[in-house]
């Protein structure tokens, strides 16, 4: 049994006795346990009552009293609560007789925001007309002047519940799906985005005796080519609007200003992964265990596991769930392994451009599978499967190929390189004739391999996609110690040389500071100074015997200021 959701008003009432600040933040990260909707709502509260001076009560507080008359509608019985109003069903009394759903804000929660969103719900379903979407039948405002309106009365439970209630097998289970996304393709054309599906926003409800969905709640919904309302309607950055299982990961973004009809689709993929598997890509269990931004980073960042493989790793809870489809254990994982899993991954896709187009998309797909025709979802190549392996473990490289050819070329380079310098140099000493030039040729040679790798060094230095993730410091780091011994290696070589011209001292120095960078980086902070300290020597020995070569100059003050910050991070901040 699924535990009581979140309780409004009591969070709203708690909330009113904790410091405004990062303690009030962290009682609502934990009391709405990562219900975004329902975090608005109290956060909402909360600012109109520090803005009417402590003069808001808490929703429920005034609820509208059963057998109360707004407009022709007589108020028989509380049946829900979204996230700005309260559901009844109500009586029509006039013109005609009839039960219906009447939808009206929540006392303390009118605030011009929320009367906006309300309106464009309003607005939304008024503008659709399909058989699988709620219908609206009326508007209006309540003697108080809060907003409410009408609409077909759904008498219907979660397609979830209706469909474990009733052991409805795979294939049923998808035929009452294909409806749904039709539904949602329907809003599309209407340039409405739902940004909410999840399992209670779609009911199921009997016209015959036969199961039909309704869509309900497009209470965030966006229009994506119109305003849905007069009224000023935002989102306010770095809100998160939407229901965290089901959410995609651009709406899980900082503000979300970039959703399209995709996002749905990556929501009805859940909606999918549910009915097939019995659990949700993100498990419910896991997700109110975690912090809010941890939860936010999992949806944008971590990779769903595949239905048929969730099915093999539940367990001892695999035999209820396939008695819920009427199948044997095996025979439901052997059943959604291959096409389904391919259906569902396409539509979980992070990289929303590799997801189903359309709604109408996904739905054919569905159909074609339950049709005996080959789908369009399949398997995503090796080079693909390399990149969401990459992804999983965290590595943000554009792709797993190309990040091992960066690897395997640039080891190549180092080594390949430095030998061919060194055969090179070895020819120049040995050879009496030409020495001159060929020693010139080998110094040049030599110069491309420092220069190849320092490049590479460089490329894993500043990649943002590593140097800004500090789940990739050790592969950061493994990267990095190649070129470290180089440069090692080229310093210990010209310190055996102990040539003291100019230019090979600042040969010397170079390879000493850019060994410091490389172990600075690596995290060896005190080798790191040592390397520093020794080049430093050379550059200021340099910098004081020319004084007019302004290069010198400028070595030796990067010198100092990489010594500097080496200091700092090692707690001498006084040196």
């Amino acid at each position: 049994m699924n535990p009581p959701p979140p309780d409004l008003n009591a969070i709203f009432r708690e909330a009113l006795h904790q410091p405004a600040g990062p303690e009030r933040a962290a009682y609502l990260d934990r009391a709405c346990q990562g219900d975004a909707a329902l975090r608005l709502q109290v956060e909402a509260l909360l600012q109109a009552h520090d803005n009417a001076g402590s003069t808001i009560d808490a929703p429920g507080s005034h609820d509208e009293k059963l057998g109360t008359m707004i407009g022709p509608y007589k108020l028989l019985q509380k049946i829900g609560a979204g996230g700005m109003g309260a559901v009844f069903m109500a009586e029509q009394e006039t013109p005609v007789r009839r039960k219906v759903a009447l939808k009206v804000i929540k006392p303390g929660m009118d605030t011009g925001q929320v009367i906006a969103r309300f309106e464009a719900e309003r607005q939304a379903l008024a503008m659709m007309d399909h058989p699988n979407i709620a219908h609206v039948l009326d508007a209006g405002a309540t003697e108080t002047g809060r907003p409410f309106f009408v609409m077909e009365l759904v008498k219907g439970v979660p397609i979830t519940e209706y469909c474990d209630r009733n052991r409805l097998s795979p294939q049923e289970r998808l035929e009452l799906f294909v409806p749904v996304c039709q539904a949602i393709q329907h809003a599309h054309q209407k340039g409405i985005i739902h940004r909410d599906i999840k399992p209670s926003n779609v009911l199921i409800t009997l016209h015959d005796g036969k199961p039909v969905p309704k869509v309900i709640d497009f209470g965030v919904a966006k229009a994506v080519n119109q305003r849905l309302t007069e009224k000023t309607m935002f989102t306010e950055f770095g809100a998160v609007i939407g229901t965290l299982e089901y959410m995609s990961p651009e709406q899980a973004e900082m503000g979300a200003l970039d959703i399209d009809t995709r996002s749905d689709i990556y929501s009805l993929g859940v909606l999918l992964y549910e009915l097939l598997t019995g659990s949700t890509p993100l498990e419910r269990v896991k997700l109110r265990q975690a912090a809010y931004f941890e939860i936010i980073r999992r949806i944008r960042e971590e990779e769903p596991t595949k239905p048929s493989t969730r099915l093999s790793d539940s367990k001892g809870a695999l035999a209820s769930i396939s008695a819920q489809r009427r199948m044997e254990p095996a025979r439901l994982s052997k059943l959604v392994r291959g096409d389904l899993d391919w259906i569902v991954m396409k539509s979980l896709e992070k990289d929303r451009t590799r997801r189903y187009e359309t709604a109408n998309g996904f739905a054919r797909d569905v159909q074609r599978y339950l049709d005996g025709d080959p789908v369009e979802a399949c398997p995503p190549s090796a080079t693909y499967k390399l990149r969401k392996f990459a992804r999983k473990h965290r590595a943000a490289l554009t792709t797993a190929g190309a990040f091992a050819f960066l690897l395997v070329a640039a080891t190549a380079i180092s080594i390949g390189l430095a030998l061919w310098a060194n055969r090179e140099r070895a020819r120049a000493v040995s050879a009496e004739k030409s020495a001159k030039a060929q020693q010139v040729r080998a110094q040049e040679r030599e110069q491309m391999a420092i220069d190849a790798v320092r490049r590479y060094g460089e490329v894993i230095r500043e990649s943002p996609e590593l140097k800004n993730n500090p789940g990739l410091d050790k592969l950061r780091a493994t990267l990095l110690k190649e070129p470290q011994a180089f440069f090692k290696r080229l310093r210990d070589r010209l310190q055996a040389d102990r040539e003291t011209t100019p230019e090979s001292l600042a040969r010397l120095a170079t390879a000493g500071f850019d060994l410091g960078k490389l172990t600075d980086e690596i995290g060896d902070k005190q080798d790191a100074l040592h390397a520093y300290e020794e080049s430093l020597v050379i550059r200021e020995r340099l910098a004081r015997e020319n004084p007019s070569v302004t290069e010198f100059q400028s070595d030796l003050a990067h010198s100092h200021n990489n010594i500097g910050n080496t200091q700092r991070d090692t707690g001498r901040s006084a040196e």
